[in-house]
This record gives C-alpha cells, sequence and structure tokens, in this order.
C-alpha cells in the first residue's frame, strides 16, 4: 500500500470516542510531569489522524527523557495531513475507480439553506452529443429538452464531448490547457475583457467542475485533483462529516468543500458553478451537493 492509499484508508476510519482522547491527554500529563506509572523514557506519539486539529495538538507527544526513540509501526499514517496531501489521495482514488457505462450523463444536484431548509433538487442528462434534458424547480418537477445548441461545459467554459474525453492526463498540462482554452474563448466579466486573475479564476472552477460533475475519464479526473493540489492558497480545515474539508480561494467569496479521499469523489460545497460560468453562493450553514454517472435511464 502507497502512501496515499494510506491517506485515504485513514481518513475513512471513525475519530476515537472522548474517553479514549481523555485517557491519552491525562497519560501524557503524569509523563511530562514525571508521575504515574510511566516508566519508558521512549520518545511515542499518539496519531493525529481521526482526531479533530484540537485533539491531536492536545496528545501530540514529543520527546520524554532521553531515550532511544521506537520505530513506526508499519504502515502508520502521517502525524499530520495538508490539503495537498488530502487531494492527492484522492487524485490516486479517482484514477483508479471505473467510471461506468451508459447512454446520458446524469447529474444530480441537492441544494439545501440550511439545517431547516428543505433540500432543492436539479437534475440533468445530458447525451454524447451535448443534447441534454433538465428536472428542477423551474419546470416544476416535469422533464423538458433544454433548447439551443448542444452544449458542455467546465465551469463558465464552453466544450465539446469530444473535448472532454480527450482533456489531458497530466495536472500541467491539464491546467495549460484549460488556461488556454479560457483565453481563445469569449467569456468576458462584467468589466470586459479578462485580466491575468480573471483567467486563473475560471480555470480554476473549470477544475472544480472536472472533479464535481464534468464527464472526464478517471484520468483526466485525477489530474484535475492534482492541479488543485498544487494551486496556491487551498488549505486544510480539518475532518468533517463526509471526508476532509478544505478551503480554496476565489475571488467572489470563502469558498469550502468536502472532499472523500477514500472514494475520490467531491461531497459538499458552499456555492455551485452555473452552465454559464456563474457561480451562486449558498447562505451561510448551506451547501450544494452533486453526484454524477453514466445512465442509460432517461425518465420520461
Amino acid at each position: 500500500m502507497d502512501d496515499l492509499q494510506v491517506i485515504a484508508a485513514a481518513l475513512a476510519k471513525p475519530e476515537p470516542d472522548r474517553e479514549a482522547v481523555a485517557e491519552g491527554r491525562h497519560r501524557l500529563q503524569n509523563a511530562v510531569r514525571g508521575g504515574g506509572t510511566a516508566r519508558s523514557r521512549r520518545r511515542f506519539a499518539w496519531p493525529a489522524i481521526g482526531l479533530s486539529l484540537t485533539a491531536a495538538a492536545a496528545v501530540t507527544v514529543v520527546a520524554v527523557g532521553t531515550g532511544t526513540p521506537s520505530a513506526p509501526a508499519p504502515n502508520s499514517p502521517p502525524a499530520a495531513m495538508s490539503a495537498r496531501q488530502v487531494l492527492l489521495a484522492a487524485a490516486d482514488t479517482a484514477e483508479r475507480t471505473p467510471e461506468g457505462r451508459g447512454a446520458y450523463w446524469y447529474v444530480r444536484k441537492v441544494e439545501k439553506g440550511g439545517p431547516r431548509s428543505a433540500p432543492v433538487l436539479a437534475e440533468r442528462w445530458t447525451d454524447r452529443r451535448g443534447r441534454a434534458w433538465r428536472r428542477d424547480l423551474k419546470t416544476e418537477g416535469k422533464m423538458y429538452k433544454v433548447l439551443g445548441r448542444p452544449r458542455l461545459s467546465l465551469g463558465s467554459l464552453e466544450v465539446t464531448y469530444e473535448q472532454v474525453r480527450r482533456l489531458p492526463g497530466e495536472p500541467d498540462a491539464l491546467r495549460d490547457w484549460i488556461s488556454a482554452a479560457v483565453a481563445r474563448s469569449d467569456i468576458r466579466t462584467s468589466r470586459g475583457g479578462l485580466t491575468a486573475a480573471d483567467r486563473g479564476e475560471f480555470t480554476l472552477t473549470s477544475l472544480i467542475s472536472m472533479v464535481s460533475s464534468a464527464p472526464v475519464t478517471p484520468r483526466a479526473r485525477a489530474a484535475a485533483f492534482r492541479a488543485l493540489a498544487a494551486w496556491p492558497g487551498v488549505t486544510d480545515l480539518g475532518r468533517v462529516p463526509g471526508g476532509q474539508g478544505l478551503r480554496i480561494p476565489l475571488a467572489g467569496g470563502e469558498a469550502r468543500v468536502v472532499v472523500d479521499p477514500a472514494t475520490g469523489l467531491l461531497r459538499d460545497s458552499n456555492f455551485s458553478v452555473m452552465p454559464d460560468g456563474g457561480l451562486v453562493w449558498m447562505n451561510d450553514g448551506g451547501t450544494v451537493t452533486v453526484t454524477a454517472r453514466w445512465t442509460d435511464a432517461l425518465p420520461e
């Protein structure tokens, strides 16, 4: 098992209960004061994986005495996690996960404004020619064919199905391809043409679209995760329900996402990238959950 698989497996494990954490803290305090029954003078540490950041900091132990440090257990998880490690572990999982087969790419999006809000469901089916059907609040729960010319999008970038399937499988090449495509596109902001910062922002939202809702190959999805791992300013927020929380720098607000390294999926976010490239931000406590897969079923 390589390091990234170890990380993914470790993040999938449940957190210890409060009694175990309290016992560990008590043993640590006795050892540091020289009290209790602590006789060993070896270096040891409680693993930080599975604990909150506060608990991990409280029970991580440095050298006690001057004895010889004990060797780490084989395949033991790393003592600290970073956003980069989380995203690289997700990339490794995504690359190994079969994408499935089907005639339609099905995207299911559930928006929830807060703990007491009713969920709002939006569904979209897109065939390999780019033709699309939708069912959502605006269609009153009925299936409607999307009018206009067939299209797919990576965030704000309009692409063909053939382009989506041929996206590079290397992170640097993928980022460069998207950036160049954005520069050549007719994407505009309210200020007019795109600045270098605008191109970077649209490249970033395209990468997010690739790991959440676009019908890309497993290799390209893994490359998008790796490109995000190298993106400046992405930080870790610790364990949250569904995976690992990350903060991503976007000009419109503080973007938060939940990535599950064990499944290679982006679980939740506090914003949504619209088909026209616009960002819709949720209220405090609101979430957007997106799932996507191939299917042969097109509801009537």
